[in-house]
């Protein structure tokens, strides 16, 4: 039964995508009612499938009542005529709990008779004895009895969260299309996708959208897609989603790049006065030609300013880079022939040498930079020594610490002396990150590792900042894309930056450790000029200070107009040299915009 409001002639409505997960829950239940009637026949095969769809229905069931408990009902509850329209749902949710834990049980029971009959049989094949015949066929008989009585729990349950979806769809969906603008949805779904983790995305996707119809599947990536706009989640989708959408946007954008490519391929060989300068033609220039090159591309009128400006200043510093490092074709050349490596060695994380790693991770490995070709622990341990930064994603190859091979990169060694020896507890393929102590998880919306248990566990990702924060702010100041950019102190990137990010109450960030060191002296935002906390002790002392000073007679009448930094309003406050006090809000976070000598609407005493 299909009780979708879109079917009826309904508009599209991001909500929608929410209750489309009741396809792909019907879909698992018709499976476990069919199936289950099957697991009579003692097949190995077929209960290690039944068992496998069953945990992944019951663990994507439970993330999508999650989801309805925490963010869809309290939405709902949240407008003033909706009142208790959604507990009995919540008591449903807990009642089904229980009745996947019941087949849960019998699941694991079931496949502890298999494995006991399996080991039985082998037995007796061995001593060419059927003197346990009898427990045999007792043991054949309980799990007959117990496959039968699983059958029933499936039919059971099959009918309860098809009565309860359908309730839902009834009585829930058509309050959102009445009572929520497409704004509001659209931020419903962003929360609810912001505390799903990227495992569980992986798992989440292809379940669901293998119960849709292909228009289906368009609409609900489209209005994924617009409700994590501000983030990197297309760009994570692009690396980890398999599916018909992905592939399609992948072809799309693969052509395009193609097509680029042509045209501009085309376009420096029809210009072949153009300047075009390689590697090693820098490399063998002496003074005079340099020279010759550079007022060439100052003459050349088809180069763009900024483009023309880039070149030149590249050849000015072309001795400076030849210096620093060897062309590229060289670099491939020297590690072809399989000679040594700069860094082929272990490196360690304190002077005990006791584990391998880095001052900034432990891990079992290096990586070879793409950029340079060396190895290092880290990108950090490379950008320290290195005049360029090196690209993490690009990383193809590793060194194991402990036999010193160089293999592709991966989470374990593949050397045959070594074992399968871990390279860490964590290990990231799209980051080709490796951490061996701390609790990591990849964000699929900033689409890199962060330190944590993962979202909806301590944190979730803010859609409209496009950060991961902790779940204690879930009420915050949303400032759109508030952490790509860098911090205000130490001018480093904050989005990508390993450091722990303060989030200040104006909306802007900085680095903790900058926070702590710029409060010392410092109490208004760098950016905005709000202030950085709750001031009103503080602004008690200065006016115990101004209530004990008395100005010389020539400043007492005179009045300052001032701007609040803090309620931006404007005002009066008798003159002072240092301290002006906003009548509105009683805040000293202000600035003098004009100086009056007499005002009769000031009042010129201190508070």
């Amino acid at each position: 039964m299909d009780t979708s409001p879109t079917n009826s002639g309904c508009l599209s409505r991001p909500i929608d995508n929410i209750f489309q997960f009741h396809k792909a829950i019907r879909k698992d239940l018709e499976y476990l009612d069919v199936e289950s009637g099957k697991l009579n026949e003692c097949n190995e095969t077929l209960l290690r499938q039944f068992t496998g769809r069953f945990r992944l229905l019951w663990g994507l069931y439970r993330a999508h009542s999650n989801a309805e408990d925490d963010i869809v009902f309290p939405a709902l509850e949240s407008k003033e005529t909706l009142h208790n329209v959604s507990h009995s749902y919540t008591l449903d949710h807990r009642q089904e709990e229980k009745l996947f834990e019941d087949i849960s049980s019998a699941l694991s029971e079931l496949t502890q008779l298999q494995d006991y009959m399996k080991n039985a049989n082998h037995a007796d094949e061995l001593i060419g004895k059927f003197a346990n015949l009898s427990d045999c066929n007792y043991t054949v008989s309980q799990y007959n009895e117990l496959a039968t009585k699983l059958q029933g729990m499936c039919k059971s349950i099959r009918v309860t969260l098809d009565q309860h979806v359908i309730r839902e769809e009834l009585e829930l969906w058509p309050l959102f299309d009445r009572h929520f603008s497409v704004e509001e949805q659209d931020k419903i779904v962003g929360q609810i996708i912001g505390t799903t983790g990227a495992e569980v995305l992986q798992s989440m996707l292809p379940w669901v959208t293998s119960a849709l119809t292909q228009e289906e599947q368009n609409k609900m990536m489209d209005t994924w897609k617009q409700a994590t706009k501000n983030t990197m989640f297309s760009e994570w989708l692009n690396e980890w989603w398999e599916g018909t959408s992905a592939a399609t946007l992948h072809a799309t954008t693969s052509e395009s790049c193609i097509s680029l490519g042509t045209d501009l391929h085309e376009s420096l060989d029809q210009c072949d006065h153009t300047f075009k300068p390689g590697w090693k033609d820098i490399f063998r220039m002496n003074q005079n030609e340099l020279e010759a090159e550079i007022r060439k591309v100052s003459r050349d009128s088809t180069l763009d300013p900024r483009r023309k400006a880039y070149l030149i200043q590249n050849l000015m510093t072309s001795r400076w880079i030849a210096a620093q490092q060897k062309s590229p074709q060289a670099r491939t050349g020297d590690h072809s022939n399989g000679g040594d490596l700069l860094g082929r060695c272990p490196s360690f994380r304190g002077p005990e040498k006791q584990e391998f790693g880095c001052e900034h991770y432990k891990r079992n490995c290096k990586l070879r930079a793409t950029c340079c070709g060396k190895l290092f622990a880290c990108r950090f341990c490379h950008d320290k020594v290195s005049d360029h930064s090196m690209d993490r994603k690009a990383t193809s190859e590793m060194m194991c610490m402990r036999c010193l091979k160089i293999q592709p990169v991966g989470p374990v060694c593949t050397s045959i002396s070594c074992g399968g020896f871990s390279m860490a507890k964590y290990y990231c393929s799209i980051c080709k990150f490796f951490d061996d102590e701390r609790a990591v998880y990849h964000c699929p919306f900033c689409n890199l590792c962060r330190v944590g248990t993962g979202l909806g566990a301590d944190f979730f990702h803010c859609m409209k900042c496009n950060c991961c924060l902790a779940m204690k702010l879930a009420d915050h100041k949303c400032r759109e894309k508030g952490l790509e950019t860098n911090c205000p102190i130490c001018c480093d990137d904050m989005f990508s930056s390993s450091a722990s990010v303060k989030a200040l109450p104006c909306g802007h960030f900085m680095h903790s450790t900058c926070f702590q060191a710029y409060t010392c002296s410092h109490y208004i935002c760098p950016i905005c000029s709000k202030s950085l906390g709750d001031m009103s002790v503080y602004f008690g002392m200065l006016d115990a200070l101004l209530a004990s000073e008395e100005l010389p007679e020539e400043y007492r009448d005179r009045c300052q107009h001032i701007l609040c930094n803090d309620c931006d309003k404007k005002g009066t406050a008798p003159f002072h040299w240092l301290y002006h006090k906003c009548e509105f809000c009683g805040s000293y976070n202000t600035r003098v915009i004009k100086v009056d000598s007499t005002d009769p609407n000031c009042s010129t005493s201190n508070p």
